[in-house]
């Protein structure tokens, strides 16, 4: 899981399977880059779970199976073929990767006691005929490595990092505030005029209107500044955690706030209210520890502006 997990999150494959277990033909992890499947563009990831480096030995009989199945014509030759074990390869694997040469006189050299007998279960596959002439011209090239270091650094770049490592995310930013209101911001922006139109009893349709009014300029600005650090908040974990994480953590909030408002009546007070309850809920979702006060408060407007809650029943 966690290997097909770093490959969806990085390589930009039209699709990654899992396929390890009896009869995968030597494929663990697969990225395929089109439609034509293991008949097109593709990448195998063979995955050892070994408490030592990957041998040699082990590592000439993958390649051996993936070489007698593509002979096959059951897929064609993968673009890349990678080992991926916790411990890494042995020093005699690493240098026979990074030497290809090596590894395919290896492979071919020690076929009858590596190959023949383990790539079909019961069977014997010598490397003979047509079969050792497809071996001979294979792309030993495509045949490499990858450490664990490289998988991590790799790995914390996905989406899947906050889950798989208990919520362990870079800190947000801050929102960047317009000195003028956005056309993204119309809606709750209305909202708030409409708390400001109860308090002071005067029509309140513009940001203009509130001229004359500091108090309420004031408290609009304070509350654009909750509203852009939650908009900065989300498009900055977008990507970094699994789809549907932060449409989550908003609607935890809702269904926080969502009682006291009904509680309220005037618009004041339902506003209050949510600032109050949203401050002090921690929704159960990996994006918690690092969402601030006013983030969580960002998140009311962001409701608002997408029509969810307003502030004048």
């Amino acid at each position: 899981m966690f290997i097909s997990e770093w490959q969806k999150g990085l390589q930009g494959y039209q699709e990654v399977k899992r396929l390890g277990g009896a009869g995968d033909r030597g494929r663990d992890v697969i990225g395929l880059c089109d439609a034509n499947g293991c008949q097109g563009i593709w990448d195998n990831f063979q995955c050892k779970h070994y408490e030592v480096p990957l041998s040699a030995p082990l590592a000439c009989e993958d390649a051996g199976k993936t070489i007698y199945h593509a002979f096959k014509g059951e897929f064609v030759p993968p673009r890349r073929y990678t080992y991926v074990a916790p411990r890494g390869p042995t020093t005699e694997l690493r240098d026979m990767l990074l030497n290809p040469t090596k590894f395919k006189d290896a492979v071919l050299s020690t076929w009858a006691t590596r190959v023949a007998k383990r790539v079909v279960a019961g069977e014997v596959h010598e490397l003979e005929g047509a079969l050792a002439a497809y071996a001979a011209g294979y792309d030993f090239t495509t045949f490499t490595y990858v450490t664990l270091d490289e998988i991590l650094d790799d790995h914390r770049r996905t989406a899947y990092w906050a889950s798989r490592f208990n919520g362990h995310l870079p800190p947000p930013p801050k929102g960047k505030v317009p000195q003028s209101v956005a056309p993204n911001e119309t809606v709750y922006v209305a909202r708030l005029l409409e708390v400001y139109e109860e308090q002071t009893g005067i029509p309140i349709k513009c940001t203009d209107d509130l001229l004359p009014f500091l108090d309420c300029a004031e408290d609009l600005q304070k509350q654009r500044v909750r509203f852009y650090d939650a908009e900065a908040f989300t498009a900055h974990y977008r990507d970094q955690t699994e789809p549907g994480t932060i449409e989550d953590f908003a609607e935890q909030i809702y269904d926080a706030i969502e009682p006291a408002l009904a509680s309220e009546t005037a618009a004041q007070k339902r506003l209050s209210a949510a600032l109050t309850v949203s401050a002090q809920t921690s929704p159960a979702n990996v994006l918690s520890s690092q969402a601030k006060v006013r983030v969580r408060q960002g998140v009311c407007h962001q409701l608002a502006n997408i029509h969810r809650i307003k502030w004048k029943a």
